[in-house]
Order: structure tokens, then C-alpha cells, then sequence
């Protein structure tokens, strides 16, 4: 097959590690795979060193149309037989471009919310053969949207194989921090609202008594003007915590090795890559129940889950995980292999490709589609 992968967007997070690892999936497995991205996105320099064919195209906003017209006539030189969409902004541009092409469109959705305004925005999703979610969270909000169940599939997000890594002290001097002093907590993902940020350094200082060297860890950009760190910065000092702000890292998550727990407060998470990462890498979680941690994270089992917005429940966890080896080393052997079993690129390629496969072929999308498994259990306790 002939895939092409569109994404306007201009940062480097969950959604773009997704396409691009896709990207890279599919082509491992006899596909061709080209890119249509932002001129000086961070998808475009990194699908370039992959080696992928990528076409830059000005694009503003589901409402423009020269970027609609641009995007279509790259599209009828190439006739990619998929357009695989993966920015909601962009589901709009892709459905006007292919008009009379013949090519198949195929949407990820990557957030929680529902579509705004859809039955404005019905025509252009009609257009979609299939629109994959990445947890069944991120599928229950496309369904109060009104797209019909026959064309949603859940493939979980996957992640490939971590390597060894450096030992945990020579990532803990990358980091900045003191070789000898109190645990460390670490956060990894956007410095805004709705990734919790500020929760954690509310729990944290409720640890404070009885963990005076408790030491966090925040990286991670912030998505805005610096605003919100600033105020994480301010909250940090007058609830005098030792944070350590260490901003965006490409390739944050070989640092999560790091930390002695990983922190995922978030407010609404459509999967929770990072997550899964930390599993696989046998690094303790405590995470929210909010959208699809709860079908990451199993309770007890690979890490502990506690309510959105609620630094005492956090700082109970993070202090129970601490000082409970044995819970510890539980979490610690079943994390990887829950990874192993459920959450593996190799997976999510294949369950991606068989979507391909069924929408070429004019098929049903199976309502029992083979990846769902790996969500029966929601981990919630």
C-alpha cells in the first residue's frame, strides 16, 4: 500500500511520536510512506532522517483553503491509495482534498473531548472510512459525537522494545540533580493545565514532612507564551520544593530510568504514552483515572491510580509506593510484561495495517476488532 501521513502540527508530543513510529512501522512491513507536514515542523525533520519522502505545505487552519487546494494536488500526482489524518484540526482539509480522488481517508483521534460542533463538521467526517481511537476513553468521545460505531476501532498506542540505557546515576547528573538526597519524583509531558503539573507539586508539598529531600522532576515545554511555568515556578518556590524544571528533552523518555516513581496527574489523558513507557521500563506509576490511564495502568498490579485533581489522594500514592518495597517490586515485573502483552509498536502497526486492509476492501470494521483486548480490564480497582 501507498500511506500518506498528515499532520499540521508543529510541536513534538504523544500524537507525533505516534505518526512517526507508525510511519516507520509500516514502511518495515513493505509499505510506502510519505509525509504531508508544516515547513519547520518537528515532524518534518525527523520523517527526513528517517528517510521518509516528505512534502512541506503552508497550512493554517481546518478553514483555509489554499492549504485544502495545495494539499489536493500534491494528493492526485501521488494517488496514495490511504490519507491517514492524525490532527483533528486537519480531519477537515483531508476530507476537502480527496474529493474525487478515489483515496480512502483514515482519522486517529488523540483527545478525550468530544468533536465540537458536529453536526457542522458532518460532512467532512463522512468522508472518513475509519476513524481509529487510541483508548476506548478516546472512543466513547467520538460516539457522543455521533459518529456511528461502525466505522471506530480502538487501536491501543505502542511503543517498540527499550533498549538498557545508561545506568540511573549518570542520568540523574543529566538531569541536574544531587547525587545524594531523597527520592525522586518525575513528571514527563506539556507543562499545561491539563496535564496536572500543579497537582503534583500540591502533593508534594504535603510529602514535605515526611520526605524532606523528595526532589521533582518536571520535563517537559510549556505549549504556551512560558505563562504557565512561570506560575509553576512561583507555586514551587512559595511552597518551597526543590523542582527541577528541565524543559522539553528530546528523547525524555530514556531518562525515565531516573526516577524512582513516575507521576501521570493528569486532568484528561486520552492514553498515557509516557505511561506505558515507564512501565516497560520498570519504573513504579501512579497515575489518575482519567480517560485511558485507567485502561493502561492496572491497580495494584502495575502501578496505583487515584482521582484527577486530588493532591492528598496523589501524595498518599507517591508515599505508599515509597515505602512499600514489596508493592514496588510487584509493579516493577508487571509493567513490562503488561507492556509486552498489550502495548507494543509491532501491535499497534499491524492492528493499523488490518484497518487499511478492511477499508480498501470495502469491509466492515468488526465491532470485536482483534486489538480491543488489550482494553477488557480497565485497571481501575
Amino acid at each position: 500500500m501507498r500511506i500518506a501521513m498528515f499532520s499540521s502540527q508543529m510541536a513534538y508530543y504523544g500524537g507525533e511520536v505516534h505518526l512517526r513510529d507508525l510511519a516507520h512501522g509500516l514502511r518495515e512491513r513493505g509499505h510506502e510512506v510519505v509525509g504531508f507536514v508544516r515547513p519547520g515542523s518537528a515532524l518534518e525533520r525527523r520523517l527526513q532522517t528517517d528517510g521518509h519522502t516528505v512534502h512541506a505545505l503552508p497550512l493554517v487552519d481546518w478553514y483555509e483553503p489554499l492549504g485544502m487546494v495545495r494539499l489536493a494536488r500534491r494528493l492526485r500526482r501521488l494517488q496514495p491509495d490511504i490519507l491517514h489524518t492524525h490532527n483533528p484540526r486537519d480531519y477537515y482539509v483531508a476530507a476537502a482534498a480527496t474529493l474525487g480522488t478515489g483515496i480512502r481517508n483514515v482519522g486517529t483521534r488523540h483527545q478525550l473531548r468530544p468533536i465540537t460542533w458536529p453536526g457542522l463538521k458532518r460532512p467532512f467526517l463522512d468522508r472518513f472510512s475509519a476513524m481509529i481511537a487510541v483508548s476506548e476513553a478516546v472512543r466513547d468521545g467520538l460516539l457522543a459525537s455521533g459518529l456511528p460505531a461502525r466505522r471506530l476501532v480502538t487501536v491501543p498506542n505502542g511503543i517498540g522494545t527499550p533498549g538498557a540505557g545508561p545506568p540511573v546515576a549518570e542520568l540523574r547528573r543529566e538531569l541536574g540533580l544531587p547525587t545524594a538526597s531523597g527520592p525522586v519524583v518525575g513528571f514527563v509531558g506539556r507543562l499545561c493545565p491539563s496535564k496536572g503539573p500543579d497537582t503534583l507539586l500540591w502533593a508534594a508539598s504535603l510529602l514535605r514532612g515526611r520526605w524532606p529531600g523528595l526532589q521533582v522532576v518536571l520535563v517537559g515545554g510549556d505549549t504556551g507564551d512560558g505563562a504557565y511555568t512561570r506560575r509553576l515556578r512561583e507555586l514551587a518556590a512559595d511552597l518551597r520544593l526543590q523542582v527541577h524544571f528541565c524543559g522539553y528533552r528530546d528523547g525524555a523518555v530514556r531518562l525515565l530510568r531516573a526516577f524512582d516513581l513516575l507521576a501521570v496527574p493528569s486532568r484528561a489523558e486520552p492514553f498515557g504514552l509516557v505511561t506505558a513507557e515507564a512501565l516497560a521500563q520498570a519504573v513504579p506509576v501512579v497515575a489518575t483515572r482519567s480517560g485511558g490511564s485507567r485502561e493502561v495502568v492496572r491497580h495494584e498490579e502495575d502501578g496505583l491510580l487515584v482521582p484527577p485533581g486530588d493532591p492528598e489522594a496523589l501524595a498518599a500514592a507517591v508515599h505508599r509506593l515509597l515505602v512499600d518495597s514489596a508493592l514496588r517490586d510487584r509493579c516493577r515485573h508487571a509493567g513490562p510484561r503488561r507492556v509486552a502483552a498489550h502495548f507494543t509498536l509491532q501491535r499497534q502497526v499491524a492492528a493499523t495495517e488490518k484497518v487499511y486492509a478492511l477499508v480498501l476492501a470495502d469491509a466492515p470494521l468488526p465491532a470485536d476488532f482483534p486489538v480491543n483486548d488489550a482494553l477488557t480490564a480497565r485497571g481501575e480497582g
